[in-house]
């Protein structure tokens, strides 16, 4: 009997190790600091799972060569999202939905449908300029960093302007910088001349992102502001969800895709 209870004893010790960040984690005071950033990271949003509606302004393009859209994004949780994408004055030119690994898109100037599955959604295809999926950036922009940017990493480190820098170890991947409050300020892709991303916060309380700005090193460029936050009593209805195809609207894959020019 004793012999089992240590059995537990060390199973149970090994399932919380496993957690535990690699041995390129610095100890003592920088290494408590860095636990203490991560932990208010992780668990940022935590059991939050309420309906909201955001309107967005995002403007993308090159030096010289930019356009505007503004997109109005909504959803009761993480799964189902729905985003539509509106260029000029009020004009919608895509109708988005994301189930999952389900990416559908509608263009109601063209009365054409394209379609996606897999773990990536190509988001710059209709004019989001971010790098992942609409679920990722839903969840930055509603404050659940984790859902975002994974909870796990391999690496860390205390940089000399206070900031904590995580090498992630989940999707998508890249380094992390979390400020004295564990909000994530930066984060860039590992590939050398992938793209690079800052964030800014709001005055609420807590904080929640405000303003997205990113750089690629090919020139491309985009900023995604949060110009208004709706946080409703009651969820979305099945109705309000759905992204419904007209009768005899062709379904072609993303690929064909072209964002119309604002």
């Amino acid at each position: 009997m004793k012999q089992l209870a240590l059995l537990c004893l060390a199973l149970l010790l090994c399932a919380c190790a496993s957690k535990a960040p690699s041995p390129g984690v610095p100890q003592g005071e920088d290494g408590k600091t860095l636990a203490e950033r991560w932990q208010a990271y992780s668990t940022a949003g935590l059991g939050e799972e309420a309906p909201y509606r955001l309107q967005l302004s995002l403007r993308f393009g090159e030096e010289g060569n930019t356009r505007r859209v503004t997109a109005l994004l909504w959803g009761n949780g993480a799964r189902e999202l729905r985003l539509d994408v509106m260029a000029g004055v009020g004009t919608v030119v895509a109708k988005i939905l994301e189930d999952g690994d389900h990416f559908l898109v509608y263009a109601p100037l063209e009365n054409k449908a394209y379609f996606h599955q897999g773990a990536t959604s190509p988001l710059l295809k209709v004019g989001v300029p971010v790098p992942f999926g609409l679920a990722r950036l839903t969840a930055l922009l509603t404050g659940h960093y984790a859902a975002a940017f994974g909870d796990a990493y391999t690496d860390a480190e205390l940089l000399s302007d206070g900031v904590a820098q995580f090498t992630l170890g989940d999707k998508p991947g890249g380094r992390l910088s979390l400020d004295a409050a564990g909000l994530p300020v930066a984060w860039r892709e590992n590939a050398p001349n992938g793209w690079r991303m800052e964030i800014a916060y709001d005055d609420a309380t807590p904080p929640l992102p405000r303003r997205l700005t990113l750089n690629h090193a090919s020139g491309k460029r985009a900023i995604l502001l949060v110009k208004e936050r709706e946080n409703l009593a009651s969820p979305f209805t099945q109705e309000q969800m759905r992204l419904t195809l007209p009768e005899g609207a062709p379904l072609l894959p993303l690929s064909q895709y072209r964002a119309p020019k604002s």
